[in-house]
C-alpha cells in the first residue's frame, strides 16, 4: 500500500516518532504484528535520548505512537503531509 510518499509495509501498522523540536517521522515497513511490537518496544527505549547521532542532524526523541489499520494509517499520513 503506498500513501502519498509512504510505502507501507505488508502489516498495516506505523510507527510516529515525534522530537523534540517538533518536528516527526514515520517507520513504515512491517511484516507482521510482532516485528512491529519489537520495533515498537526498541523505540519507546530512547524517548528523552539523542537519536541519529549518525546524521547531520540528531534529535531528542519525545513520544512514540503506533497507529494501526488501513484507514488510520491514511488519515494520518494525508492529514499530516
Amino acid at each position: 500500500m503506498k500513501v502519498g510518499n509512504y510505502q507501507i509495509g505488508r502489516y498495516h501498522g506505523i510507527i510516529k516518532k515525534t522530537y523534540e523540536d517538533g518536528s516527526w517521522d514515520y517507520e513504515t515497513s512491517f511484516s507482521d504484528s510482532s516485528d512491529i511490537a519489537e520495533s515498537y518496544y526498541a523505540i519507546c527505549e530512547c524517548k528523552g535520548e539523542l537519536v541519529g547521532i549518525g546524521t547531520d542532524h540528531p534529535k531528542v526523541l519525545k513520544s512514540v505512537e503506533l497507529i494501526r489499520g488501513k484507514e488510520n494509517i491514511i488519515k494520518e499520513l494525508e492529514e499530516k503531509n
